[in-house]
């Protein structure tokens, strides 16, 4: 379930849009003052432990690794980070996905969202070079999005629960890591 939950966070991430007023600004009232539970880095993802070492004797990274990060700061505004990164017969995959913008969060409701104003992809091809790309956002790409959260400590480690709807029982565990 977290994989299927990471992938659509994941596409999720790849189409956020942004409010402006008539002046091109970011409207006031999507900006907030984030919960001092909330603020922060929150990671979910998945680091390999062992390491690929060509025959040569260098080093070829990390086999598989995938993380979806959201960084709360104080002053309203957050940070999402999303990557996916693969090693496979000495080739090595990679997608970066950095998103910037205000977060308004609503304790009432235990939700906050994510209005994006910025944001790139970077893909990476080892073998492939030529298709190796950095663009920014596209203005389709930048969607205003609501979630739903529950801040819980889980053996002394601080957790968000971060769900798509308020009745998901399942959710993404995201673990505070600054």
């Amino acid at each position: 379930m977290k994989k299927h939950l990471f992938t659509v966070f994941a596409l999720l991430s790849l189409s956020i849009a942004c409010t402006t007023d008539n002046s091109g600004k970011i409207d006031p009232a999507i900006q907030s003052n984030v919960p001092t539970e909330a603020t922060g880095k929150w990671m979910w993802g998945t680091f390999s432990l062992s390491n690929f070492w060509g025959y040569d004797g260098t080093y070829q990274g990390k086999p598989f690794e995938q993380a979806f990060v959201l960084d709360f700061k104080a002053n309203g505004e957050f940070e999402e980070y999303v990557i996916n990164s693969a090693s496979s017969y000495n080739c090595r995959t990679e997608a970066f996905t950095y998103i910037k913008g205000k977060v308004k969060f609503n304790e009432d409701q235990q939700s906050f969202t994510l209005t994006p104003q910025s944001g790139n992809y970077r893909g990476f091809y080892s073998c492939y070079p030529k298709n190796n790309f950095k663009r920014d956002a596209k203005a389709s790409e930048l969607k205003v999005t609501t979630y739903y959260y529950d801040v819980v400590t889980n053996q002394g480690q601080k957790q968000m629960v971060l769900r798509d709807s308020p009745n998901d029982s399942q959710g993404m565990t995201m673990k505070w890591s600054n």
